[in-house]
């Protein structure tokens, strides 16, 4: 079966140019074909090369040939909800693009300002399918959508406020500007603490020492100020977190270092206290960019509103963004849109997908007075809705309220390198101030403030606060060039304390649509049978009709006859006249004169590594189970391929009845797909999408997996696990590194000299100890990779 030129997806009727007299090129459908065409007119024919020898992103719908004017981009009210200014005051605008697949996507969108005088800056943000568009003086928005549009890239705006947009840009530039002073402090600092260290006397030791007073004051008192704001908070709060011991080490250490530059003595720790600052600042700035990947809750609307709609006034239709419906309005759904609202059926009888709702797989026939939902698609025949209920009173939009609610509700857990804080300082406060009384009680008032600021600061938690981090930076980065995006660090921890696994069926353990499952020739029939499905189907976009189509194809059933007095029943079937005689395709049977000549039955396929994936997560001991909006007949045999057990298998299911079983098992794994698990995957107590996912599920949950099914959930586990070992192993290195601290602080083994040199071998100790990891943790990461 060949492959469209365009989109890459299978060929059941091939669409071919007028021009192209040998058929060399064929297309899916006539929307790719005329994509393909508008391309090559711009002289774009290169992103073709670009394509074939690009890794594919994520897979790519054919493309849609439906015109829109996208109007609504240039009205007044619109703009100052969903554009901004950027940072040369230039007007600009997000676009969710879809079918962004690989980076010829990149290559191509990037190129706009060279063949459209609207834009000046066009950038495509690959991970997140968003393009940032800027545009000049003269420019509009709408005309941008339009050609974006006929490039065959669906744009969606996301609503983005002008003072949230600057205050976010503005907390960024702070913190880089920290981490930036921090690092250029400590790298020179170092060059001048070698030099000291080495044996630099008189003036050369004096100036030295000086000039990394100087530049370690900027990073105490700038770059380091998130720690202390963070340890008075918990202070105020009356918590203990890492903060408050880092604080305490860097002004202990400052004051030292002052202490010994006015006293004449050479020795300090700038060196060990700005790298310690630099490190842990660039950790966390990492640690928040990997969080915020992804879409923002604001931007989950156009996923059951679509991008525009045809609202009806007077005896006309004028196009608007389903943003501005008001309830009562009558609007009109033609085949294959999204519905924007919850609303009634005043006119047309339609077939309705509502997979993203229920999760079931075949669509449901609707007519006049039938209530219809926002974010379902019609299928079939134009539809006039009177709305009802829009945004957050419509069903879709309740279920993200309780997504919204769900990442409020869910429990944060405490790492456990905040646990250890908690004992640790205590036990440093309560060691120091032993050490100090002991020797002031003795006399000894100079050694006892030396050891008992060697003390506190050569247990500087520089090895325990960076832990943590560094450790779970690099996995969230190793697991997303496998296709593992985690999207919250604290996410690690809690998969090690999974025991039950929750698996949506419907797109999760099976591909999603309908194919044969069986078929049985009853009678011979005067045309070849699967000539007579692809002429009787040609026309049909249902999936039954897709399903027969693909299946006759794969028959060899190239032949296509011309067929009179067709005729598509919602919820029977298709008919029609070949060569005098009358053929139908209804209830799973082909007539040909009213005689069954054939029958067959359709099922949703599992996915080939569903069984495999199931019985990897069995092996790690955890309890799996189904669930399903489908009917018990079609759960049933798709759970026992798969190898889960009847009493494990859920069906009938709605999205408020998943969230009720997620709340009442705790430490559960919940993957899946659609917006029907999308309020489930906000409250388990760990959530996973999986390629294909709706991005409104990939908004609601933990874990985004960018490789098909389920085969890397169990890889998860594991690699979370492994992680969770070398975060241990790391903490107690770092303990080890400490205890023998005290000793020798408490002894005199130690002088302030030998505390600066050795503070920094902690942190170089867990850093290898990082990067080193495990290796079942090594094995798993390079699995994936290949």
């Amino acid at each position: 079966m060949s492959l469209c030129v365009h989109c890459d997806e299978k060929i059941l009727i091939p669409v071919f140019n007028d021009f192209d007299q040998n058929q060399t090129e064929a297309f899916c459908c006539f929307g790719c074909m005329t994509v393909f065409n508008v391309i090559n007119s711009k002289g774009l024919e290169k992103y073709y090369e670009i394509k074939k020898q690009s890794a594919i992103f994520k897979r790519r719908s054919p493309a849609e040939s439906k015109y829109q004017q996208f109007s609504y981009l240039d009205n007044s009210e619109f703009l100052s909800d969903y554009s901004y200014e950027d940072l040369a005051s230039h007007k600009t605008m997000e676009f969710y693009l879809e079918g962004i697949h690989c980076l010829a996507c990149l290559w191509l969108i990037e190129k706009l300002p060279e063949y459209l005088d609207d834009v000046l800056i066009c950038r495509l943000d690959m991970q997140r399918s968003v393009a940032t568009v800027s545009l000049k003086s003269e420019g509009q928005f709408s005309n941008i959508a339009r050609e974006l549009n006929n490039l065959g890239y669906k744009p969606h705006p996301l609503k983005r406020n002008q003072n949230i947009n600057n205050l976010k840009k503005h907390e960024e530039r702070k913190m880089l500007l920290k981490i930036g002073i921090a690092g250029a402090a400590a790298g020179n600092i170092m060059l001048y603490a070698v030099s000291i260290y080495a044996g630099a006397e008189g003036k050369f030791a004096e100036t030295f020492n000086l000039l990394t007073v100087l530049f370690a004051l900027p990073v105490l008192f700038y770059s380091a100020t998130p720690f202390y704001s963070n340890a008075w908070n918990a202070i105020k709060n009356k918590t203990l977190s890492i903060d408050i011991p880092i604080s305490m080490a860097l002004i202990m250490g400052a004051l030292s270092g002052f202490y010994n530059l006015f006293i004449g003595v050479h020795e300090n720790f700038f060196d060990s206290l700005t790298a310690l600052v630099f490190l842990l600042l660039l950790s966390r700035y990492f640690l928040n960019k990997i969080q915020e990947e992804g879409l923002t809750a604001n931007d989950l609307n156009f996923f059951y509103e679509g991008n525009s709609i045809q609202k009806q006034v007077d005896d006309t239709f004028i196009e608007i963004h389903p943003h501005f419906l008001k309830i009562d309005d009558v609007i009109k759904v033609s085949s294959n849109e999204m519905i924007p609202a919850d609303g009634i059926i005043v006119q047309g009888s339609s077939l309705i997908n509502n997979s993203l709702l229920t999760g079931e797989s075949r669509p449901v026939n609707v007519t006049t007075q039938d209530h219809v939902f926002s974010g379902t698609i019609n299928l079939a025949n134009p539809l006039l809705i009177k709305v009802e209920k829009i945004k957050d009173d419509s069903r879709i939009g309740k279920i993200l309220k309780q997504i919204e609610n769900g990442w409020i509700q869910k429990s944060p857990i405490v790492d456990l390198t905040n646990k250890i804080s908690k004992y640790f300082v205590a036990a440093v406060f309560m060691l120091a101030v032993i050490l100090f009384l002991n020797l002031y009680l003795q006399g000894k008032t100079k050694t006892a403030l030396d050891r008992a600021f060697t003390l506190l600061i050569v247990t500087c938690p520089c090895a325990l606060a960076l832990a943590t981090p560094l450790t779970l930076t690099r996995t969230l980065s190793r697991a997303s060039r496998i296709g593992i995006i985690i999207k919250n660090n604290e996410v690690i921890e809690k998969l090690a304390s999974i025991n039950t696994v929750f698996l949506d069926k419907t797109g999760t353990l099976t591909y999603g649509i309908l194919k044969v499952d069986s078929f049985n020739i009853l009678s011979k029939s005067r045309l070849p049978i699967y000539e007579i499905i692809s002429s009787l189907e040609k026309y049909s976009n249902h999936p039954v009709a897709t399903a027969l189509k693909e299946f006759s194809l794969e028959k060899n059933a190239t032949l296509v006859h011309n067929v009179k007095n067709y005729q598509e029943i919602m919820g029977s079937g298709v008919s029609g006249e070949i060569n005098n005689h009358f053929y139908e395709i209804k209830n799973g049977k082909i007539f040909e004169d009213n005689i069954c000549v054939a029958e067959f039955s359709l099922l949703d396929h599992l996915r080939a590594d569903t069984n495999e994936a199931v019985t990897s997560l069995k092996n790690l001991g955890l309890n799996v189970k189904m669930l399903s909006g489908d009917h018990q007949s079609v759960a049933l045999p798709i759970a026992k391929l798969a190898g889960i057990n009847d009493e494990n298998v859920f069906f009938e299911i709605t999205p408020e009845n998943k969230l009720a079983m997620i709340e009442k098992n705790a430490h559960t794994l919940m993957v899946g797909d659609g917006a029907n698990d999308a309020m489930a995957l906000s409250r388990a107590f760990v959530s996973v999408a999986v390629l294909g996912s709706l991005d409104i599920s990939l908004k609601a949950a933990d874990i985004y997996l960018t490789t098909p099914g389920i085969s890397h959930v169990a890889n998860l586990i594991t690699i979370s696990k492994e992680t969770m070992k070398v975060v241990k192993r790391n903490l107690v290195l770092s303990l080890i590194y400490n205890s023998f601290s005290v000793y020798a602080a408490f002894t005199g083994m130690i002088s302030p000299l030998v505390a600066a040199i050795i503070m920094p071998l902690s942190s170089l100790t867990v850093l290898t100890s990082t990067i080193i990891g495990t290796k079942k943790l090594n094995a798993y990461l390079k699995m994936g990779a290949h």
